[in-house]
């Protein structure tokens, strides 16, 4: 009789013990007898083994996502590096005999050296973010810090026209955040509106309030995001073709992405290639 009682977790064990070999926990332990205490024991291992499976399944795209993290910085900071090095080989061949072409390489140098300078920059931001980091937040008088930026970014236009509306309406509208961080998510919205709309074009920053949340759109008539790549332009590094001729790092959306999370809002982008982008951003009112 204990013989017959105990038949069941004989096979709950030699099924574990399969499963431990094999290493696969896709596969759960069999049982069809009565709910007892041995069914009871079946059913928890299986639930064990379910978060076991999930709680692998994390770790692995968790991996795949720092080796591709870690390989995309790795390309990013090569290409600089290699034009540094080749024009100090030939600042070194050629010394003092060719003005011109030293300048050249001097200002290719320095510009290689900034570019290498924003990606380590926007690297340690997201490293921060990886790890928890926190930002400090305060009360933010979200019309004021608007009006600085679009003061700031009527510099960087150029021969872009560049509009505000509504703006003004969200004077002494506060949000419960940081400015350096809000300040540094409208420039990255505004800096690729610019690069992306050519002379002539118009770049628009809309404010207005929704209820208990305050929008802030930014919208341009450059050359537009296809449907495809729409879905991932918050991902790191990720570029999509017209973009990867800009020479950016592919990081700006992601670092502005955090930058709304931590202030508890949204941001959405709608886009048609060839008509142009919006950008909306909705912070919760302090």
């Amino acid at each position: 009789m204990a013989g017959q009682a105990l038949k069941p977790i004989g096979r709950m064990t030699e099924a574990a013990s399969a499963i431990q070999e094999a290493q696969d926990l896709t596969r759960r332990i069999q049982y069809s007898g009565p709910g007892d205490e041995v069914g009871r024991l079946a059913e928890t291992l299986n639930r064990m083994l379910e978060r076991l499976h999930r709680a692998y399944q994390v770790l692995e795209e968790a991996g795949a996502g720092m080796r591709r993290f870690v390989s995309d910085a790795s390309h990013e900071l090569r290409t600089p590096l290699t034009t540094i090095r080749g024009n100090v080989e030939l600042l070194r061949k050629m010394g003092d005999t060719d003005p011109q072409t030293r300048a050249e390489a001097l200002g290719d140098i320095a510009g290689e050296a900034e570019r290498m300078s924003r990606l380590v920059s926007d690297l340690l931001a997201l490293a921060r973010a990886d790890s928890g980091f926190r930002l400090e937040m305060g009360p933010v008088n979200l019309g004021t810090l608007l009006a600085e930026i679009i003061r700031q970014s009527s510099i960087l236009a150029g021969e872009v026209a560049f509009t505000e509306v509504g703006a003004g309406a969200l004077e002494g509208v506060s949000v419960r955040g940081n400015a350096d961080s809000l300040k540094q998510l409208f420039l990255i919205l505004l800096d690729n509106a610019f690069l992306y709309t050519g002379d002539g074009g118009s770049v628009q920053v809309e404010g207005r309030l929704q209820g208990d949340r305050v929008e802030v759109v930014v919208r341009d008539t450059g050359t537009g995001i296809a449907e495809n790549d729409l879905p991932r332009i918050f991902d790191r590094f990720y570029r999509a073709d017209k973009a990867r001729q800009s020479g950016g790092t592919g990081l700006g959306l992601a670092i502005a992405r955090w930058i709304v999370e931590q202030h508890g809002g949204t941001i959405g982008v709608q886009s048609r290639v060839g008509e142009g982008s919006a950008f909306t951003i909705r912070l919760p009112i302090a």
